[in-house]
């Protein structure tokens, strides 16, 4: 997600902000976690400095050659062992942690040395102004036609001047996730509990929140009646004082989900306004008590997608990977295989998740049927034109709570 997430992260974590208050640090990003040489995970690419750390250079073999920005999930060995046999091919991974760090190695150079980059959706216009990535040609993907209904082409988040960039390939939603054996159903229908405590301030000290002012002002926001995106200054005045209170009430703010996931095991808290990205692994372990429920005002949607890099070395090899990814296998492997899990597009690989999976997944009994409610309750993320205010609003108001 990358969480963009990084369901990929979309901003500074703000880590140099040293507290009174308990401050946590761990890697996590909310849209993608770099973990090199982790379950299965291929990773040659070194360093952030824009070079591919190949075997070979696809720029110059401009045959069998991919080198791919990506992160966790789309470089596992069974993905590319299996697509190097049947195309006589080489893949070429370089993980990257965010959003941020692969467009600015593409930026840096990069264009001319790698052929795909995975990114969230509030990236895919962001990379086509800057002339990084080229459109897809829907008729590349006949595999597109089983996606779900909400990821049918074209998909708005990817669309630039008319035309398509991202492929879709897994999704999710950014919200409220609770300890469902301490927190009621009563208690977790709405985000002002965040600032209010509970009805007999019995969660303060008891909630945990991560260091994303992007994803977590707009349901600030969204609470208090107001756009999601866009505020006027009246409106984040008042935001701001939400802000103040919930940081009050907080056991700690983190800038890792490793270190937050830990604190709900440990029941050092019981809630915290993240999503599915960052819970699907507790879920998936077997703790059924985690479950991550969208408030009535409803939470973030974040999609990711696969991209053609500028002028790919072999196009005809980069849209059979990208096809590789979207089919059953590579759907079930990017979906489930990660440590950190999210929801297929294709709903041709529905068959591969097995019930328990698929509510491991949805957070919900229903499995993948739950789906089309979660996109109905959640509203695509989009990067705000205020993102500067809002990450100074969110300095203050941890400052003013003693953060």
């Amino acid at each position: 997600m990358s969480m963009s997430s990084n369901p990929s992260s979309t901003e500074a974590n703000g880590s140099s902000d040293r507290t009174r208050r308990q401050f946590l640090t761990a890697a996590g990003t909310v849209g993608a976690v770099a973990i090199a040489g982790c379950g299965g995970q291929r990773d040659v690419g070194g360093g952030g400095s824009g070079e591919a750390g190949t075997t070979g250079d696809s720029s110059n073999s401009g045959d069998r050659t991919l080198n791919i920005l990506t992160w966790e999930g789309y470089g596992a060995e069974s993905i590319l062992g299996d697509f190097e046999e049947k195309h006589d091919a080489t893949v070429n991974i370089k993980l990257v942690s965010n959003d941020p760090e692969g467009f600015n190695i593409l930026k840096s150079g990069g264009v001319d040395k790698f052929d795909l980059i995975t990114l969230n959706n509030t990236w895919a216009q962001r990379h086509a102004r800057a002339d990084t990535i080229e459109p897809l040609k829907q008729s590349d993907y006949p595999e597109a036609k089983s996606f779900m209904e909400h990821f049918q082409w074209p998909v708005s988040a990817f669309v630039q001047d008319g035309e398509m960039y991202a492929l879709p390939t897994r999704w999710g939603w950014d919200s409220m996730t609770v300890n469902a054996e301490k927190v009621p159903e009563e208690h977790r229908s709405s985000y002002e509990v965040l600032w209010t405590g509970g009805p007999d301030g019995q969660y303060k000290n008891k909630i945990g929140i991560m260091d994303w002012p992007t994803w977590n002002i707009p349901k600030v926001a969204m609470t208090l009646g107001y756009p999601p995106f866009e505020q006027t200054d009246e409106q984040l005045a008042d935001i701001k004082e939400k802000l103040i209170s919930m940081f009050s009430n907080m056991k700690a703010v983190y800038s890792g989900t490793s270190a937050l996931r830990q604190a709900l095991l440990q029941e050092d808290i019981v809630m915290a306004p993240v999503g599915n990205f960052a819970m699907s692994d507790l879920r998936a372990a077997g703790h059924d008590w985690v479950n991550v429920v969208i408030p009535e005002e409803g939470g973030m949607q974040w999609t990711e997608g696969l991209c053609l890099v500028k002028n790919p070395s072999n196009r005809e090899l980069a849209v059979k990977y990208q096809r590789e990814i979207i089919k059953k296998k590579g759907q079930y492997t990017i979906s489930w295989e990660p440590s950190s899990k999210s929801p297929p597009v294709n709903t041709e690989s529905f068959d591969q998740f097995d019930d328990e999976q698929q509510q491991a997944l949805m957070f919900d009994e229903r499995g993948f049927e739950a789906a089309p409610e979660i996109i109905e309750s959640t509203t695509q993320y989009e990067f705000s034109p205020i993102t500067s205010k809002w990450t100074d609003l969110w300095t203050e108001a941890k400052s003013r709570a003693g953060i």
